[in-house]
């Protein structure tokens, strides 16, 4: 074994592709591509989420952060593309789909957050 073999952050960053389910839990044919846990993406996003938790607390507001839009612009931020769909892919359009379809959102939260997603073999 090389310890090269261990190297995660290559293919967290090219990203793959997360099936979606329907609401009844039939698959579509949407596939959304995503960053996963050991990309650059994902640590950036977890240092900003923390900042801004340290700054309210500072300023004596963390009753005013909004964790669920925090969320879905780290999911956003996190989302490459798409296929399966004709609509072209746009940040805009991604964060409408995850504000308007939490079950969806949680499909690639939880697809992000499994490292078997993003190996290869």
């Amino acid at each position: 074994m090389k310890i090269a073999d261990l190297h995660s952050s290559e293919s967290h960053e090219k990203g793959a592709e997360c099936p979606i389910k329907d609401e009844t839990g039939r698959i579509t044919p949407l596939r959304i591509i995503v960053k996963g846990k050991d990309s650059k993406a994902f640590r950036m996003e977890q240092r900003l989420n923390r900042r801004a938790i340290l700054d309210a607390m500072s300023a004596g507001k963390l009753d005013d952060i909004d964790e669920e839009a925090r969320d879905i612009d780290t999911l956003v931020n996190l989302t490459v593309g798409w296929k399966g769909t004709d609509e072209k892919f746009t940040k805009k359009l991604c964060k409408t789909l995850y504000t308007k379809a939490p079950y969806v959102r949680d499909q690639v939260d939880t697809f992000i957050g499994d490292r078997a997603n993003f190996t290869r073999g």
